[in-house]
């Protein structure tokens, strides 16, 4: 079976969570608070509170894949804070988010309307 990023969705829990939590905490998360289907075609990740741990659950027909990702080099992960920053992201966003940059940062959309 061959798995392929690009027919998955993935979405990301804003702010922190614990990380001592396992797939079937974190998928009631995914179902209660942020109102979508655990058992979708979908990719769910959680970032802990000292934003060096980042978590990511899928299921795959009969049990929960569970991924993890601890950085170990002093330094941590940019995560959104609130709801609007995170609603769905893009595969090419989350392996920028993985390699260290802050896909969450967005310039306001700005449209002048005189030189000078």
């Amino acid at each position: 079976m061959e798995i392929r990023l690009e027919d998955y969705n993935f979405f990301v829990r804003p702010s922190m969570t614990d990380m001592r939590k396992g797939s079937p905490s974190l998928a009631y998360i995914v179902q209660n608070e942020m109102k979508l289907e655990p058992f979708s075609k979908a990719v769910f990740l959680f970032c802990g509170g000292s934003r060096k741990t980042i978590k990511a659950i899928v299921w795959d027909r009969n049990g929960w894949i569970e991924i993890i990702k601890r950085l170990e080099c002093g330094s941590s992960f940019k995560w959104p804070d609130t709801q609007e920053e995170a609603l769905q992201v893009e595969v090419s966003n989350l392996l920028l988010l993985l390699e260290g940059y802050d896909v969450w940062r967005r310039f306001p959309v700005f449209t002048p309307r005189y030189v000078g």
